[in-house]
């Protein structure tokens, strides 16, 4: 066999091997995909972080402890509260309804875990102002309870930064926390408590 023979004889024989080569990593990456296609879809169902919001349905009355500023005479008022989930189980709704020094106050909150991120989510929105807060935060083992971290750009006070700490005290009680870590806030100190809502079933 002559040298140019030869040469083609190992382009050919190389471009064979590269083929099979590309056809092998073009199948493993439609596998790739379809695996990942699976996980995701996995990923959009309720897992068992939903099973936490589902055990609070049902209507509730609540006592709402406020607390104006650190230092400042404790307000305690009183309000009602239907959960329910939504979107096949994947969120919960809650809606509320109080008074407040002869005033009607609202409120909606929807809370959520994100399998995707491991972590609670909550979107809330009340009749004091036309704004909504966020928050998101993972189930923490040794305080038995969620703690969702958040921040809101308020134009008067800067940025806020507050933890809203959810804790099933059991069946038929359950609480809410909301508590400030910004300095405009907390006047100095590491974290102030401005509310605590305790939920009992009806």
């Amino acid at each position: 066999m002559g040298n140019n023979n030869l040469l083609k004889l190992i382009f050919v024989t190389a471009l064979i091997l590269s083929a099979g080569v590309a056809r092998a990593q073009e199948k493993l990456s439609e596998a790739d995909k379809a695996k990942k296609a699976a996980e995701s879809y996995a990923l959009a169902a309720p897992g068992p972080e939903h099973q936490r919001l589902q055990a609070i349905v049902g209507k509730w009355d609540q006592e709402i402890k406020v607390w104006p500023q650190p230092g400042a005479k404790l307000m305690t008022l009183k309000g009602s509260c239907e959960n329910k989930m939504i979107l096949g189980g994947r969120f919960l709704v809650s809606e509320c309804t109080g008074n407040m020094g002869g005033m009607s106050v609202e409120s909606t909150h929807i809370m959520g875990f994100d399998r995707r991120h491991k972590k609670y989510t909550t979107i809330a929105l009340d009749t004091f102002g036309t704004y909504y807060i966020t928050a998101a935060g993972p189930y923490d083992d040794s305080k038995q309870a969620v703690i969702m971290y958040g921040e809101d750009i308020d134009p008067g006070l800067g940025t806020q930064k507050y933890d809203i700490i959810s804790r099933i005290i059991g069946p038929d009680k359950y609480t809410v926390e909301i508590v400030f870590k910004d300095k405009e806030h907390t006047r100095g100190a590491a974290e102030f408590k401005a509310v605590e809502i305790t939920y009992t079933r009806k």
